[in-house]
């Protein structure tokens, strides 16, 4: 059986540390970790890193137009030069996609002609990771970013996506007491569980992380062993290794873990001050992860929490109250480390859309039409149901313009059951015939 890794508690003077290699700032912070045993751990090398990077671009002057029939095409800033490869196929929001290179090296992937209106005007940048863990390239991306964004004619608009990368081997621990519930989270439903692998070897089991948060909310955390990550499955990302034993941080003493905040749009927005260039300097990387796991992805000493008397669903409001007052269990000291502090900013409520009310008529629309003639009650019901809501949220001429696309749709799923369309519903006028279906009864 895998025993539990807790640290001995040892007072430490925590300080900073920024090494330079070159002209590449590598930022090293001591950390501080508090486990199922109060107190702290000896001092523990931290790298910071950013390790994915989508931004959003004006559309500039890039089009399909721009390149030859070997499907490359070449811009200029000054005296550097950008070659694009066209790619086979596009993304899920562009339909086309192509390669950037910046001499021999790959800068990224760019993505353009959207697919949706409200995206016409844009595209998307994607940087290569590799140029995340190059001395050289790390602290020159971000001009040859802005360089090749000039070069198109384009603006950078914002960041669509940052993950920030925090690589020690003192996670391990943390992932261990989330595993084993000795550290509690103060959002219980944001803990996504654990991951684990087996040891082959000894036939056990093995804790390689747990994931915290979700994407639609903006921000997502991940603790995970990052050794064992590129050992198995991103082999072709060994640069990442290099990386660590250039900083002091090899794999001597046990394995690297990452911990990762992956940063959307939808949070980075609510950060006062925050603007894509800030995602190049360590010191802000930094603030940018405190920032997002204030009051969010924080843990609590499940001894320090007694939740003996308010057991079952009535209580959950009093178990949720106790996991906000409770001490939190520090497994990062961000007061050692100087920062630029962030605020965040209070976002008015995105107004309420009828998109909801747009779905749901379709279905019902699509039920009433598939169901078998020998039931024209519930056909009835469908059809009335979906007129309620077309007439409640006036979407009646939403429904004329649909009715081109879904009237082939509902024929195609009728013949695919083997069936045919309801004659009650009119596919052809569907908004006027559900109308109509409002004052008929079977």
């Amino acid at each position: 059986m895998c025993t539990k890794i807790h640290h001995k508690p040892e007072k430490t003077k925590s300080q900073e540390r920024v090494i330079f290699t070159g002209k590449c700032q590598r930022e090293v912070f001591t950390q501080n970790s508090k486990t199922g045993e109060k107190g702290t751990t000896p001092k523990k090398t931290t790298l910071i890193s950013l390790d994915w990077l989508d931004l959003k671009f004006s559309a500039g002057k890039l089009n399909l137009e721009c390149f030859d029939y070997k499907g490359q095409t070449f811009f200029y800033s000054g005296n550097e030069c950008y070659r694009l490869e066209l790619l086979p196929y596009g993304g899920k929001t562009y339909r086309s996609k192509a390669d950037v290179f910046y001499g021999d090296s790959k800068l990224g992937t760019i993505e353009f002609d959207s697919i949706f209106e409200n995206l016409e005007k844009t595209a998307k940048f994607h940087a290569e990771n590799s140029g995340f863990y190059d001395e050289w390239a790390d602290a020159c991306q971000e001009s040859i970013i802005k360089n090749f964004a000039k070069a198109i004619g384009a603006t950078v608009l914002g960041v669509l996506r940052a993950d920030i990368a925090l690589d020690s081997r003192t996670f391990e621990s943390l992932a261990w007491n989330v595993y084993n519930q000795d550290v509690y989270p103060i959002r219980q439903s944001s803990l996504k569980g654990g991951h684990w692998s087996t040891d082959k070897e000894h036939l056990t089991r093995i804790v390689t992380g747990f994931s915290y948060g979700s994407r639609s909310s903006g921000r997502m955390f991940r603790c995970y062993d990052k050794s064992l990550e590129v050992s198995e499955k991103s082999k072709h990302k060994a640069y990442i290794l290099d990386y660590w034993k250039n900083n002091n941080l090899d794999q001597d003493g046990g394995h690297v873990w990452r911990l990762e905040a992956e940063l959307r749009n939808d949070f980075l927005k609510t950060v006062a001050d925050f603007n894509w260039q800030h995602v190049f300097d360590k010191k802000r990387l930094l603030s940018l992860f405190q920032v997002a796991q204030k009051n969010y992805f924080e843990f609590v000493d499940f001894r320090d929490v007694d939740f003996r008397d308010v057991e079952g669903a009535i209580n959950a409001e009093q178990r949720k109250k106790r996991l906000q007052r409770a001490e939190r269990v520090q497994f990062i000291d961000f007061t050692q480390v100087h920062t630029d502090d962030y605020k965040r900013l209070k976002i008015a409520k995105k107004p309420k859309t009828d998109r909801t009310a747009k779905i749901m008529i379709k279905q019902l629309a699509s039920s009433a039409a598939l169901t078998v003639e020998n039931e024209p009650e519930k056909a009835l019901i469908y059809a009335k149901a979906a007129g309620l809501l077309m007439q409640e949220n006036s979407l009646g001429a939403y429904v004329k313009m649909k009715t081109h696309f879904w009237q082939p749709q509902f024929e195609r799923e009728a013949w695919r059951q083997l069936r045919t369309v309801n004659s009650m519903v009119d596919l052809a006028n569907l908004a006027t015939s559900l109308v109509g279906l409002q004052n008929v009864y079977v």
